[in-house]
Order: structure tokens, then C-alpha cells, then sequence
């Protein structure tokens, strides 16, 4: 439960500064990714640790793209992703992230429909995440 909080709190956060200037403070991510680590060890289930390992896979498979794409991915988004990773496990991070697509995807056909956006429309991923987030717990207490 307290993982859960505090990812919540980090994911708002980075929403927050996201929306309103476009780039999350690097402490953010720093803080809340070295905090999770250990938290994640002392709350979890020992026998999820292979889980828990697997969560950093989406995050560092985004690390890799944002590399070798000049940035076109973010690496701030995928540092976000790599966070959630840690505090989620695999699955709940794959649930999470996945949503988090199909909802900017979503998004994404809207603006491109009424002409708002275009292919190069740059989108906030964090808001998305954080919804991602929030649904992917709403089916984990289900």
C-alpha cells in the first residue's frame, strides 16, 4: 500500500510539472527512484522478486528507444516508466504502461480527427501514465 502511495504522489507530481512546463525536475526521478528500491524489497513479497526485477524491463527497453531515436521518446517519460517499473513489478508495470499507450493513442485519433494535432504534435506522457496507473490499481483491488 505504501508503494502505491508513493508512486501515486510521484506520478502526480510528475504530472504536475509536466502539464505546466513541459519537463519533470530530475530530483523528482531521483528521489523516488532511489527511495523505491529498497521500499520495494522491505513491502513486497520476497517470492515477487523476480517480478519485481521484470518491472525494470519496459523502462530500460524505453531508455534504449529514447537513445537511439535522438529523443523522439523522452527519456524523461522513459525514466517515468523505469520508476513505475520499480514500484509496480512486471506485470502491474506492463498493465500500466500499456494502458498509458492505448489512452494516448486514443488521445492522440482525437486530435488528429479535429485537426487540434498533427503527427508532430507533442503529447505529455506523465498525465497518461498517471491514468494508466490509477486503472491498473482500480483492477488490482478488483
Amino acid at each position: 500500500m505504501i508503494t502505491s502511495i508513493l508512486l501515486f504522489i510521484f506520478l502526480t507530481a510528475g504530472t504536475f510539472f509536466d502539464l505546466r512546463k513541459r519537463s519533470v525536475p530530475l530530483i523528482l526521478y531521483i528521489l523516488f527512484g532511489i527511495a523505491g528500491i529498497p521500499l520495494c524489497l522491505l513491502f513486497k513479497d520476497p517470492a515477487a522478486l523476480w517480478d519485481q526485477l521484470l518491472g525494470l524491463l519496459p523502462g530500460l527497453v524505453f531508455i534504449g528507444i529514447s537513445l537511439i531515436s535522438d529523443g523522439k521518446l523522452g527519456m524523461g517519460d522513459s525514466l517515468a516508466i523505469l520508476i513505475t517499473g520499480i514500484y509496480l513489478g512486471g506485470s502491474g508495470s506492463a498493465f500500466a504502461v500499456l494502458t498509458a499507450m492505448f489512452i494516448t493513442s486514443v488521445f492522440s485519433v482525437i486530435l488528429l480527427v479535429s485537426k487540434k494535432g498533427s503527427k508532430k504534435t507533442e503529447l505529455p506522457f506523465m498525465p497518461f501514465l498517471l491514468s494508466g496507473f490509477i486503472i491498473q490499481q482500480i483492477g488490482a483491488r478488483i
